[in-house]
Parts: C-alpha cells; structure tokens; sequence
C-alpha cells in the first residue's frame, strides 16, 4: 500500500477519459515527430551531400539549409527522447510525471519559437526568399496551451500519479 492509499483510503485511478485523449494527442505528435524526421536525418547522413554543403565555395545558403534541417533534427530527437523519458515516468505512475511534462512542452514551443526565428532571420541575412514554416511552431504551443491547463488542474491526474 502506498502513501496515497494510506492518507485516502482509495486506489489511485487509472489511465482513462480526457487524461488517456491527452496522452494519445502526445503520442501521436511523437510519431509526427518521428515520421517527419525521416528526410532531414536522409538528408543529414548522406556524405556526399553533406560534403557539398560545407564546401567553402559553395554558396552560403546551402549552410542556411543545413543549419536549419540540423535545428530541425536536434529539436525531433528531443521530443523522441524525451516522450521516452515520460512514457516511462507514465508507466511507472510516477509523481514527477506532470511537472515533467510541462516542462517537456514548454521547452519544445521555446525550442521550436527560436528555430524559427534563427531560421528567418538566416534566410533574410543570405537575401535569398527560403519560406520557413510555422506549422511546427503552431503544434508545440497548441498541444502546450491544451496539455499544460488540463495537467495542472485535473483531480485525474493529481489521483494517477501519486507517490509510491
């Protein structure tokens, strides 16, 4: 019997109602993630590609691009190894798993908010028109502004991951 148990009397709940939806609507922007990672990590490990772009007579918007596609690659392997991180804390009903996810969130609408902001600001200094979209940005602070009230606030969530 855990502490939980003890003070309350009651079993904690389970993964059920708008707790499971949110975590499936986290799920699914993890596999986004991953699928969407496929042609610029393609794009990363192919050497011959890769010895053109950092060539110094090549132009500076093959660099441009490879810093973007690399912003773009460190950002994806965070949210992947980070959803490994929660699923585990999930799994283990842990109580450090709402704080956590907050935090994971608020560093992907950070993280993805700069990327972009670099990456216009890149392609304006290179003068050629690179359209860098924003749909990525959108996501991390929909799902932001949708997980974080629900987690804060839930007596679902407060009762699911207790103490053990």
């Amino acid at each position: 019997m855990n502490r939980y148990e003890q003070e309350t009397g009651r079993q904690p709940k389970g993964f059920g109602g708008w707790l499971l939806l949110a975590l499936l609507g986290l799920a699914a922007m993890v596999c986004a993630t991953v699928i969407e990672l496929h042609d610029p990590l393609e794009m990363m490990l192919e050497w011959e590609l890769l010895a053109v772009f950092v060539r110094p007579e090549t132009q500076g918007w093959y660099r441009t691009v490879l810093a973007i596609v690399g912003m773009d690659v460190a950002i994806g392997v965070f949210i992947v190894a980070g959803a490994g991180w929660l699923l585990l804390l999930a799994w283990r009903r842990s109580v450090r798993f709402p704080v956590h996810l907050q935090v994971w969130l608020l560093a992907i609408v950070v993280m993805r908010t700069i990327a972009w902001l670099l990456g216009d600001h890149m392609t304006h200094a290179i003068a050629i028109a690179v359209t860098i979209p924003c749909d990525s940005v959108v996501i991390a602070v929909v799902a932001a502004a949708l997980v974080i009230p629900y987690v804060r606030q839930s007596r679902r969530v407060r009762h699911t991951f207790t103490a053990r």
